[in-house]
């Protein structure tokens, strides 16, 4: 998920230079020409700073280790994926800083601008090497299959796709990075990190005590329940429900912290909407169905999860799909935008780009490995593969618009999409439906990566094509580091749908590929009215949120946060929205504080516990 986007003026229109301690966050000029003279002219700084270095490289990729399994843990855990440029850049200074004290000789100079900017790339590419589709639809393939896929094809299926997607974004970022300059707020808010991080020593030095202290409070809570046993999983709230102890329902205080990061991050209107949805399912409807016996009170949480997939995977999907077909302007945009950078004469910041050669060799050799591991890994055949390939690309065309002008990339409606296309051409084949809908969720997630790392990079006066090359080594990092890593903590089909791993992308996924294979004719009366009822209640909050004026859309529900609180257990609901509550007063209270503390101090509470719950996982596979 993004980050919140940074509310900071741009430079005045008639800038003529840039100071040092300053940074514009729009190039000026009145045509895009002008735009690019300006930047080459006054931005740009890659022939003078160093960028792609051995060491920015070796330390962006320990720290893609680090991120990519911290949002490999989330995912599994809430559901979510998180943005990792702002986070990236905090550890690999911190790790850079915390060398340089150790070992002044080994740990040389202080980074660079632009280096940390290539190790905040490398770092961001590993940490969204999943792009969603290990948590989302690898872990549906496992759900519906039984079994893991062998690991060398997953290993390739999940390198491929994402440098897939990196070449997708390359035709893209000159259109919207350098002409539109479309916000990319995570990618901004990484450029004024490095930029931060870099001046003063007060406000770097804030940031990285914050990140600090979140991880070190997450870490040391997370291996005091999960390795010592010493802190219970939750606190049960007392009372009941309809005759329904409260425990039976899942309303608890959990000691974890993820989901307290997790929602500061998210905001007061999706947390509060998931504490509706928990409420409404949790509290309302779970009890008469247990009373009535559709669920029994014995099978506790694990029980309700099982029976509230299929609303929660029905307002999922309405709300994707709705709200997909609703952004049809913004795909006109994206293919008129794209067929308009083509025609444009070329200017001198085209020198700096990635050439048209690269792009099509890296076309002619991924496309063809991709479709050979489709066919042989997945038995899909080999038109079909081809057609989505195809299908990705115009697919992330809209993820990389939404991605620019929202910061909200969504691979969850692109990859059902997908679903529902190969519904359509292969009906009744769970397994070609999720192979090619993660065809679509990684290639997606990676290009709008790509292009938010860019956006970085152009603000800071990177040279684009190394950032290019350090995206796709860490495509190489983030595949080498977190296959093994879900096998590891996802070893069987048991490890999904529990407490520890409720996993709800992945139960979503599975759910509408076995819909699309066998229909709802397979299940019960009253799950088919449930799955109608979540339906026409998430089409009427979706059109709700896009024709209501802005000042009363706040105030509506989100439709996918509702949606989400009937596959996660009440008690993370809870969490999620203490941390959006908590976030919401301090935005009031004490705004100046967000960006340096708050923020930092919770992506320090995902990476703490997240990095903690795989080392655990690690030493129990040994011992």
């Amino acid at each position: 998920m993004a980050q919140p986007a940074l509310r900071l003026e741009p430079e005045p229109e008639d800038a003529t230079s840039v100071p040092p301690s300053r940074m514009l966050l729009r190039v000026p000029g009145d045509t895009p020409e002008a735009a690019d003279t300006f930047w080459l002219r006054q931005v740009y700084r890659g022939d003078r700073l160093p960028q792609l270095t051995l060491r920015a490289v070796l330390l962006g990729s320990a720290v893609g280790v680090v991120t990519c399994a911290t949002n490999l843990y989330a995912g599994l855990k809430v559901g979510l994926q998180f943005g990792v440029a702002v986070t990236a850049v905090l550890l690999a200074q911190m790790t850079h800083g915390l060398l340089r004290r150790l070992s002044p000789g080994l740990g040389g100079a202080p980074l660079s601008p632009l280096e940390a900017c290539c190790s905040q790339a490398v770092a961001s590419a590993a940490g969204y090497a999943t792009g969603g589709a290990l948590v989302s639809v690898q872990g549906a393939y496992l759900i519906t299959q039984g079994h893991h896929p062998p690991g060398w094809t997953l290993l390739a299926w999940t390198f491929l796709l994402s440098a897939l997607g990196v070449l997708f974004a390359v035709p893209l970022k000159r259109q919207l990075v350098d002409r539109e300059q479309l916000p990319f707020a995570t990618g901004t808010a990484a450029a004024v990190t490095v930029h931060a991080l870099n001046g003063t020593g007060a406000e770097a030095a804030a940031r990285l005590r914050a990140l600090g202290l979140g991880g070190l409070v997450a870490g040391v809570i997370t291996a005091g329940r999960e390795a010592l046993g010493r802190i219970p999983a939750a606190w049960p709230l007392p009372g009941s429900l309809g005759g329904v102890p409260l425990e039976k329902l899942g309303f608890a205080l959990e000691t974890s912290l993820l989901p307290v990061g997790a929602g500061a991050l998210l905001g007061l209107r999706t947390t509060a909407s998931m504490l509706l949805g928990a409420g409404v399912f949790h509290g309302l409807v779970a009890p008469r169905l247990i009373s009535a016996g559709h669920i029994s009170a014995e099978g506790g949480v694990g029980a309700l999860l099982t029976w509230g997939l299929w609303p929660g995977a029905a307002a999922l999907t309405t709300a994707s799909l709705l709200r997909f077909a609703l952004q049809g302007r913004t795909l006109a945009r994206a293919l008129r935008g794209w067929g308009a950078a083509r025609n444009r004469p070329p200017h001198p910041v085209d020198a700096l780009q990635v050439p048209r050669g690269w792009l099509l060799a890296g076309m002619a050799v991924l496309t063809p490995a991709t479709v050979a591991v489709a066919h042989v890994g997945f038995g899909i055949p080999v038109l079909h593969a081809t057609l989505a390939v195809g299908l990705s690309f115009i697919l992330c065309l809209m993820a990389c618009r939404v991605t620019g002008e929202t910061d909200a990339t969504p691979v969850g409606p692109l990859g059902q999409v997908t679903q529902l296309t190969y519904g359509v051409l292969l009906p009744r084949n769970v397994e070609a439906n999720l192979v090619t809908a993660g065809i679509t969720v990684n290639a997606a997630s990676s290009a709008a990566d790509l292009l938010s790392d860019l956006k970085t990079g152009h603000l800071l006066g990177a040279h684009p094509r190394r950032q290019f090359l350090a995206q796709l080594l860490g495509t190489a990092v983030g595949a080498l580091a977190v296959v093994p890593l879900f096998y590891l903590l996802v070893p069987d089909r048991s490890a999904l749908g529990g407490e520890r791993f409720p996993a709800p992308a992945a139960f979503t996924t599975a759910s509408v590929a076995e819909v699309l294979a066998s229909g709802l004719e397979g299940l019960s009366p009253a799950i088919r009215a449930a799955v109608a009822w979540a339906a026409l209640a998430a089409a009427v909050l979706t059109l709700a949120e896009h024709l209501l004026p802005e000042r009363l859309r706040r105030w509506a529900p989100s439709p996918l946060g509702v949606g989400l609180a009937c596959l996660l257990p009440a008690s993370t609901s809870m969490g999620l929205f203490i941390g959006g509550l908590a976030m919401a007063v301090t935005q009031r209270v004490r705004p100046a504080s967000v960006e340096g503390r708050v923020l930092p101090l919770s992506a320090g509470l995902i990476a703490g516990e997240g990095l903690v719950g795989v080392v655990i996982a690690a030493l129990g596979s040994v011992w």
